[in-house]
């Protein structure tokens, strides 16, 4: 693994990625239903299928997770054991769906243990193809390299790794993460708390909030449509820059020398700078504030 130049950073992506247009394609044909699925209240009862069961994973000597599901959300924790937990929930809002089309894998390659959906119908049902979501608690040992979603929520929280997480469609959340981390969603919102060092996070419709201890090389924290906030800590070294076409900028209550500004850009120096920081939206407003 090459070697990576952090800057006040206080301490894999590998993996089996599918076709991008087959992933697009899920996403598209899936958001009604995981809307359908999703979206019950207490005014409209739940209608359709739904199960629930946890199995048990051996780590057998992995040195990295990965976590992939079509339709439905992804969490992962880090807890005191030895071997995975998987609590997995099949659901569809047709009660005509066949629930067992969608199949849990554990594929092991090497050193990198998968854990995944698998679709085994040969057509769509009716009701729309069924979701699966995939709640995981691991050691607190065991690295996390990918953790993907087409569409469904993706967390994970106090894991160690150099995490990439992404959705197609859906919130991206990271929190406690040890390693250096990046974050992506086409639609959704993406957070990312007090991880390592970042590398970067970037939504096309929805907000982007990151925290920036320390930076993994050039990093983009950036939004099409929506609002980008970062916090960066106060050793940081990196040459900022706060951009917008359409909203307001702002950087407060951090030094920054060197610093040009107008309506829409504001740059300058963080520390004795280095790496790019450029937080930037299209239409929306990008602000840069201390982390405390």
């Amino acid at each position: 693994m090459a070697r990576r130049r952090l800057k006040g950073r206080r301490t894999e992506r590998e993996g089996v990625s599918e076709h991008p247009t087959r992933r697009r394609v899920l996403a598209g044909g899936a958001t009604a239903l995981l809307a359908s699925v999703t979206g019950c209240s207490g005014a409209t009862p739940f209608v359709g299928k739904r199960t629930e069961r946890i199995e048990t994973v051996a780590v057998d000597g992995a040195d990295r997770l990965l976590v992939r599901t079509d339709l439905g959300d992804v969490t992962l924790r880090a807890a005191d054991r030895d071997d995975i937990g998987v609590r997995i929930t099949k659901q569809a809002s047709s009660v005509t769906a066949d629930l067992s089309d969608l199949a849990f894998r554990v594929e092991r390659t090497g050193g990198e243990l998968l854990l995944r959906s698998a679709f085994t119908g040969d057509t769509e049902s009716f009701g729309g193809r069924p979701s699966m979501s995939l709640e995981v608690t691991l050691p607190r040992s065991l690295p996390v390299s990918t953790v993907e979603s087409s569409v469904g929520d993706v967390t994970v929280e106090g894991v160690v790794g150099d995490v990439d997480a992404e959705t197609d469609t859906g919130d991206v959340r990271l929190r406690g993460v040890s390693g250096s981390v990046r974050a992506a969603a086409s639609t959704g919102d993406v957070t990312v708390t007090d991880p390592g060092a970042i590398r970067g996070a970037r939504t096309d419709t929805g907000n982007v909030t990151a925290d920036v201890p320390a930076v993994d090389g050039d990093v983009r924290v950036e939004s099409r449509t929506g609002d980008a906030a970062v916090a960066v800590g106060g050793d940081i070294d990196a040459d900022l820059r706060v951009a917008t076409n359409a909203g307001d900028v702002s950087v407060s209550g951090v030094s920054l020398s060197d610093a040009t500004r107008s309506e829409r850009l504001i740059a300058g120096t963080l520390g004795d700078g280095g790496p790019d920081l450029d937080v930037e939206t299209r239409t929306g407003n990008a602000s840069v504030s201390p982390l405390n």
